[in-house]
């Protein structure tokens, strides 16, 4: 079998052919490379800017979860008493659905809205002279 890169003396040869590029072109070239390399290294899916927001939206979800975990910790305190205490299921009874003992009386505060601008008392329709 004979060799494909040679016989004796004779060799394959491979002309190269060169590209002449001025410098200025070269340095645009490499330029715009390397934008586009810094581009993809900020912006790009897996880039700075993701990340960063990645790193946000971890600590707001930690804070949340450690507000939960409060608001839980809370709730579960308050079964307990629910469980145990019957003054507190009593005090949710009147406090949050408004049960009454036989001769209890009610006892309703208003507040008068205000005039935002000027800080006065804004008269309702029952302080109006008719």
């Amino acid at each position: 079998m004979k060799s494909l890169w040679g016989q004796g003396t004779k060799y394959l040869r491979v002309k190269r052919r060169s590209i002449d590029i001025s410098p200025k072109a070269a340095r645009l070239l490499l330029a715009i490379i390397l934008v586009l390399i810094v581009v993809v290294f900020i912006a790009g899916d897996v880039g700075l800017w993701n990340l960063w927001t990645a790193q946000k939206r971890l600590k707001d979800l930690e804070g949340e979860i450690t507000e939960l975990e409060m608001e839980n910790s809370l709730l579960k305190a308050e079964i307990e008493q629910l469980k145990i205490n019957p003054f507190a299921i009593e005090k949710v009874a009147r406090e949050k659905y408004g049960y009454l003992r036989p001769g209890d009386k009610i006892y309703r505060i208003i507040t008068l809205p205000t005039d935002k601008e000027s800080g006065r008392i804004v008269p309702s329709s029952l302080d109006r002279d008719h």
